[in-house]
């Protein structure tokens, strides 16, 4: 009866070990469908590289530590050290990438100080463009475009009849 009751107790315990080991079954399905070296040729990406790696590294360095324990292996500092040096490593990867994004970021917010520069330079220290509706107020003249084309039709046809008046030799238009 006793070995019933603790039986009974153990079974939650391995009902919940099997529920997570089927949900860590296709993330170790999708690690384990390429060779690590297949995966790491075909990405070029150095930061994805790292991480895969470290991914690797972790998810074998943790089987390990719970299969020691399961076992019932009572020394397991040579694996913990190496579970410790793994998250080391994780970490470091983790500051670079935020390194690396601090860097962007500052780059970005560089580029974005030297175009509002260039544009206060443009205008002259003004809010608005330098030609705006602003810019153009008060008493303006306007010209009328048929005058215009009238104007230089007389005039190219007074040219054309003093030139044959004066048998080729150009005349200049007076004034």
């Amino acid at each position: 009866m006793d070995t019933d009751l603790q039986s009974a107790k153990i079974k939650p315990f391995i009902q919940n070990l099997h529920r997570q080991l089927d949900q860590l079954r296709p993330t170790l399905d999708s690690f384990t469908s390429k060779s690590l070296d297949d995966q790491l040729i075909s990405t070029s990406d150095e930061m994805v590289k790292l991480d895969l790696i470290n991914k690797y590294a972790y998810v074998l360095t943790s089987l390990m530590f719970a299969y020691m324990k399961v076992l019932g292996v009572k020394d397991t500092k040579g694996i913990a050290g190496e579970l410790a040096r793994v998250k080391e490593y994780m970490s470091k990867v983790t500051d670079l990438k935020l390194k690396l994004e601090r860097k962007l970021n500052h780059v970005q917010d560089e580029k974005t100080r030297a175009k509002e520069l260039m544009v206060s330079a443009l205008n002259r220290g003004h809010d608005s463009p330098a030609i705006s509706s602003a810019n153009f107020k008060g008493k303006h003249t306007k010209f009328n475009q048929k005058d215009e084309k009238k104007d230089s039709l007389e005039t190219m046809t007074n040219r054309i009849i003093k030139n044959k008046k004066t048998k080729g030799k150009i005349v200049k238009p007076s004034k």
